[in-house]
């Protein structure tokens, strides 16, 4: 056969549904894990920098600003962000408006609990006492509403198969807070670690913004019309409450934990935990990325789901196994960049969170299953164990044991919740057809 008759012919035959890099659900995943790895390398020099050029109770400052806006913001963008990547593949032309929706009551709600906060800041705790006045309350409010949108933009544009931008977007934003850190450590020297972080927000969420709303929302809205199945009201309504319940669970756990921390050690304490958590935390979302691409893609082809279910939980461990043993037995050598202060006090904190991650990947795989389902009362009610056994040992546990004890209290949580989950997986894996490839599964 000739050149232009193999060209031909090759053009002629599809891509195999499942050929190595090319299935949604990985290239999704794959794209969520770039942002996850990247953010991880900068983040990380944004805390050696902040270390380094600030002492450590402006770490401690800045960290427990940072840690109440992403609970704030969080109270509505964690709770809508599920139901974007599950309504927003399936929306056709209503996805704009479901994606402008979002937006708009999610400001309106983080405004008025950025309010409350501001109002009651006595309550909290020293940590925060440098949002004390009207210049720093009005940039902490902008500052959750922004970060409330930005976390929006990464639920719809996974949800529009659209995840490439997701690390293009975080990476201009982690770029320029690092630049801004260093550069304001002499002018601002107490406030310096959120003020570059929150000027750093608008750089990332205008522009991914305008790029949402205005090209991708009208692109997938055209490709989509024919196949479309926007949800009733009812349905959404039923989601909602499953999954925004479930969620207010789970943004307990990521965000109230450093919060009651924070309010309850010393600012050089809470910079040696807060640090940690954010390395452990950034570690999780690979779990969560791949969990956010299962929703997605259960979706778009539910008749898929099983086989998708076994290709996440394949590729995840073969990820996970390796980074989580590295960052348990490297973890004084991780902690080291920042200072002997940081592996003396949080080396055993940070070994904890090594084996959480692991139990990680099958709750996070479970829970998307039971998103692409829509079936988020059992979301609901799992999310809640863990939160209740997680807050209750982490107040049990810190007083007696420091900074390690907010470290068994959440393997403690994740345990229980893992075993439920992986008797409640096995139906679903086992519902893959026998013999077939798992998506993507044969790439290296």
């Amino acid at each position: 056969m000739t050149d232009t008759g193999t060209a031909r012919a090759a053009r002629a035959r599809p891509a195999p549904a499942d050929a190595p890099g090319r299935a949604p659900l990985l290239r999704n995943a794959y794209a969520l894990m770039v942002n996850t790895g990247v953010s991880a390398v900068l983040g990380l020099g944004f805390w050696v920098a902040a270390a380094r050029y600030y002492s450590e109770e402006a770490v401690g400052h800045g960290s427990a600003a940072i840690a109440a806006m992403k609970l704030l913001a969080g109270l509505t963008a964690v709770t809508l962000t599920g139901a974007l990547a599950r309504f927003v593949p399936v929306s056709g032309a209503a996805t704009g408006a479901l994606v402008r929706r979002a937006y708009a009551g999610s400001a309106l709600l983080v405004a008025a609990a950025a309010g409350g906060f501001l109002l009651t800041l006595g309550l909290w705790g020293p940590a925060y006492s440098f949002l004390h006045g009207p210049l720093p309350a009005a940039g902490f409010l902008l500052a959750v509403v922004a970060w409330s949108v930005l976390t929006l933009q990464d639920g719809v544009l996974t949800g529009l198969r659209r995840a490439v931008w997701v690390p293009v977007g975080n990476t201009a934003f982690s770029l320029v807070k690092l630049v801004l850190l260093v550069a304001l450590a002499g002018a601002v020297p107490v406030a310096g670690v959120f003020v570059s972080w929150a000027v750093a927000i608008a750089v990332s969420v205008v522009p991914l913004g305008w790029l949402v709303l205005r090209r991708l929302v009208p692109r997938h809205e055209r490709e989509t019309a024919g196949a479309a199945r926007p949800p009733a009201l009812r349905e959404l309504g039923r989601f909602l409450a499953g999954d925004c319940t479930g969620a207010l669970f789970s943004l307990a756990v990521v965000y109230l934990v450093p919060v009651i921390v924070a309010a309850q050690v010393s600012p050089a304490d809470n910079a040696y935990f807060y640090v940690t958590v954010t390395i452990a935390g950034t570690v999780n979302l690979l779990a969560v990325n791949m969990g956010a691409s299962l929703t997605v893609e259960g979706a778009h082809d539910p008749a898929r789901l099983g086989r998708n279910t076994r290709a996440a939980l394949l590729r995840m461990a073969r990820i996970m196994v390796p980074v989580c043993a590295v960052l348990f037995l490297g973890a004084p050598y991780v902690l080291g960049v920042f200072g002997a202060e940081y592996t003396e006090a949080a080396t055993g904190l940070l070994r904890w969170y090594a084996v959480g991650a692991l139990l990680r990947v099958v709750t996070e795989v479970y829970f998307s299953v039971l998103r692409a389902r829509s079936r988020t009362s059992g979301l609901a009610w799992l999310q809640g164990l863990f939160c209740g056994v997680m807050l209750g040992l982490t107040l049990l546990l810190l007083p007696r044991l420091g900074l390690v004890g907010a470290g068994i209290a959440e393997v403690a949580g994740l345990a229980v919740v893992a075993l439920v989950a992986a008797v409640r997986l096995a139906p679903v894996v086992r519902a893959a057809p026998k013999g077939a490839a798992p998506a993507g599964g044969g790439g290296r």
